[in-house]
């Protein structure tokens, strides 16, 4: 799984879980841990797009668009 679908479950696990009726010293501390997680989760998104981009070989190529005729 990539890490922005990661991110999506734990924002649907942070909708649901407040519902399952425990008790509040345990909600805020599942609570706090999931926002680490998601936090570093998403820390990290830039750092690998950054590597993605540094690491491909295509290049950008700029078109002239006038020759195409309609």
């Amino acid at each position: 799984m990539s890490k922005r679908q990661w991110l999506c479950l734990l924002g649907a696990w942070v909708i649901v879980f407040p519902f399952f009726g425990i008790t509040l010293t345990l909600l805020k501390g599942i609570a706090f841990v999931t926002g680490l997680i998601i936090i570093s989760i998403a820390y990290k998104i830039p750092q690998e797009f950054k590597e993605d981009l540094q690491n491909s070989d295509s290049t950008f190529v700029e078109t002239n668009n006038k020759d195409i005729v309609q």
